[in-house]
């Protein structure tokens, strides 16, 4: 697992949480190997978090009114792994959410801020998993067409434009009662 470092500014805003955070985060990324990842703040408090991939840094906003999100801190971590940072996942910010979404269920715990999603924060939670399979979905397609971005388009609108579309929620439990298994 990549150790991570501290910027003094960080060390002295940062709670145990957010390190906890990062640290777990860190665990899902294996590409980014043993090698240091420096954690800092970000210079602007409007910003939730940068990444300067050839630096192997990012930088978080401890100072939000709630607890950084596993979603940011995995946004930002897979910026490193996007060109100019290790490459080996498509540049670009709607990848990015693309890539973190797809990543881990650990990431759905705030709706993405560049892929286009058809609901409120509020409902992100009903509707994060499915939103999880069509990311997973859309790398999968990626490899025989190159527009994955405007098919997984098509398919989330198809989602969300469904009469009522019913996922399980983050904390709801995973089996789906007779009626809701009538209406898949």
């Amino acid at each position: 697992m990549a150790q991570l470092a501290l910027t003094k500014p960080m060390a002295a805003a940062a709670t145990l949480e957010l390190v906890s955070r990062v640290e777990r985060a860190l665990t899902l990324f294996p590409e980014l190997g043993d090698e240091r990842v420096t954690l800092g703040l970000t210079a602007s408090r409007g910003v939730d978090g940068l990444a300067y991939p050839s630096e192997r840094l990012i930088r978080l906003n401890p100072y939000r009114r709630r607890m950084v999100t596993y979603f940011t801190i995995g946004h930002e971590l897979t910026h490193l792994v996007q060109t100019p940072g290790l490459g080996l996942i498509p540049s670009g910010e709607v990848q990015c959410d693309i890539w973190t979404l797809a990543r881990d269920a650990l990431f759905l715990d705030e709706k993405p801020c560049y892929l286009d999603i058809d609901c409120d924060g509020r409902s992100w939670r009903r509707h994060a998993h499915a939103v999880r399979q069509f990311c997973v979905s859309a790398i999968e397609v990626r490899q025989r067409n190159r527009r994955y971005i405007v098919w997984l388009r098509e398919q989330l609108a198809a989602y969300f434009n469904r009469p009522e579309p019913y996922q399980l929620g983050l904390f709801d439990d995973t089996h789906l009662t007779a009626a809701q298994q009538a209406l898949e």
